[in-house]
């Protein structure tokens, strides 16, 4: 699935203009080196223009395609919206209702299992990711993801009564820089990196 997803993104990477998509983006394009840098999380990473392959300095280890096709989709689509400043459920982007239970599924209830006995560790391991606490929540963690892409995990601790709940929202712009169905991998690939980073 990700593999035809992947090569459409790098298909339309190489069709669209290298210094339009960084403007839009946020990100910078190095003429010399044909390359554009982009922060993804915490980490730099470049894409060679107009092959679209991404690498970095500070890991050598290959992204998955599900990740290397977000960083293509996120500078193809890029409308240069700024960030908003308000959140969004999954629910209220695009269509996203239709899609809003799996997503919670997916990406949403895990992290609720992962960290409502432990709230405290979603702080720690957010910040590995380069968040920072947000007054959402009993935690709440806003995470940079991309520069104009923010994403936030709000997290409910649980009592004898109610179970822990959690919750994740993005920035009201993201869907000027991905789609519904992006945001939804996305979603899942922040769940991986917290659940990795506590395991």
């Amino acid at each position: 699935m990700f593999d035809e997803t992947y090569r459409e993104a790098k298909a339309e990477f190489a069709r669209c203009d290298p210094d339009r998509m960084a403007e839009l983006s946020g990100t910078v394009y190095d003429h010399l080196k044909k390359e554009i840098r982009i922060k993804y999380f915490k980490r730099v990473y470049s894409i060679s223009y107009p092959g679209g392959e991404i690498f970095s300095p500070q890991d050598p280890t290959a992204l998955p395609l599900d990740e290397q096709a977000l960083i293509l989709q996120y500078l193809t689509q890029a409308t240069g919206k700024p960030l908003s400043g308000s959140w969004i459920s999954y629910a209220e982007l695009p269509h996203g209702m239709l899609h809003d239970r799996p997503f919670r599924v997916e990406a949403v209830e895990p992290l609720a299992a992962a960290f409502g006995g432990q709230p405290g560790k979603l702080l720690t391991v957010a910040r590995g990711l380069g968040g920072q606490e947000i007054g959402i929540g009993d935690v709440g963690v806003m995470i940079p993801v991309f520069p104009r892409i923010t994403a936030a995990v709000i997290l409910w601790t649980g009592d004898e009564e109610f179970p822990a709940r959690a919750n994740m929202v993005f920035d009201a712009s993201a869907p000027g820089y991905l789609t519904t169905a992006a945001l939804y991998v996305l979603g899942a690939v922040i769940t991986r990196y917290l659940k990795k980073m506590v395991a």
